[in-house]
């Protein structure tokens, strides 16, 4: 539920559990996001305040975070006086930045200490409004980071990557370094299989190679045209081994696990491991790699 989450390097700010989208491979499950729990400004205040000094990295994260932005903007405003240089990042899928009124309410908060990750599931809106079962939703966050493009804020796109999708992955990341649109980085990530996305597993589930190797020439092109590319949520025994660069260690820790036999891996401290939830559902059989292989 909404709160503050601390995890090594991270502290956590969970907004709401609202959501204006209603995204098949969501990892929140569709009855939380219509509980839709959320914490007062006033119990923000408090909780901003009890931060330890030391603070360096912010993740603010819903749901969708600006659907509390009378809440929001205020506990934004509390972090850049209070950690003027720590690093925050702010997880929205963007169509609430596509309303002018809110959007210049923001924009005078946004310093070049933020990052916004935004989600685009798709090259064109007929898909992405398909995966986010919101007509419109698209276009809409197309125009929010238009907006973002005029602040300091460094820009970020995931491409969480699934069945529905595998088929205009590569087309994502060229239509994205084709559009225009200023965009520092582009990550492709792998599901956390909880919520929405465990349910439909058998609709979106793809294994990881597969993945890979679709998204591999517009991964290419994308880094071509001057965009940093990553591969979130990937164990790297899944991925081709000239695309390890791009593999992040990318999973909150708590979060993390290995099987038994990825213990004696050449590359097990250097690889991301996979979420407990797609351990749990044994959907990825990994491949330790022991030094012995053929090549």
């Amino acid at each position: 539920m909404p709160g503050l989450m601390i995890d090594i390097d991270d502290t956590c700010l969970f907004v709401t559990e609202k959501c204006n989208s209603n995204c098949i491979m969501c990892p929140m499950s569709l009855a939380s996001r219509k509980r839709g729990l959320c914490i007062s400004q006033e119990d923000w205040a408090i909780i901003v305040d009890s931060m330890p000094e030391e603070t360096s990295h912010i993740t603010i994260t819903g749901g969708e975070p600006f659907l509390e932005y009378r809440n929001l903007l205020p506990i934004m405003d509390q972090i850049n006086h209070r950690f003027p240089r720590a690093e925050v990042l702010v997880l929205t899928n963007g169509r609430a930045l596509a309303i002018h009124d809110l959007f210049e309410m923001l924009k005078p908060m946004i310093t070049e200490q933020y990052c916004f990750a935004v989600p685009i599931h798709a090259s064109g809106s007929e898909l992405h409004d398909k995966i986010t079962q919101t007509p419109g939703s698209f276009y809409q966050s197309i125009i929010g980071l238009k907006n973002l493009a005029k602040t300091e804020a460094k820009i970020e796109i995931r491409v969480v990557g699934h069945q529905l999708n595998l088929s205009d992955i590569g087309d994502v990341f060229r239509s994205l370094a084709d559009s225009g649109l200023r965009i520092d980085v582009i990550n492709l990530l792998a599901m956390e299989m909880m919520g929405c996305a465990a349910y439909n597993r058998d609709a979106l589930w793809v294994d990881y190679h597969m993945l890979c190797s679709a998204a591999e020439q517009g991964v290419l092109y994308a880094m071509q045209h001057g965009i940093d590319v990553g591969l979130y949520n990937f164990p790297l025994c899944m991925i081709p081994e000239h695309m390890w660069p791009l593999a992040k260690q990318s999973i909150t820790p708590s979060k993390v696990r290995f099987y038994d036999e990825c213990q004696n891996c050449k590359e097990y401290n250097a690889c991301g491991g996979l979420f407990y939830s797609t351990f749990e559902l044994n959907l990825c059989t990994v491949k330790p790699m022991t030094g012995c292989e053929s090549t």
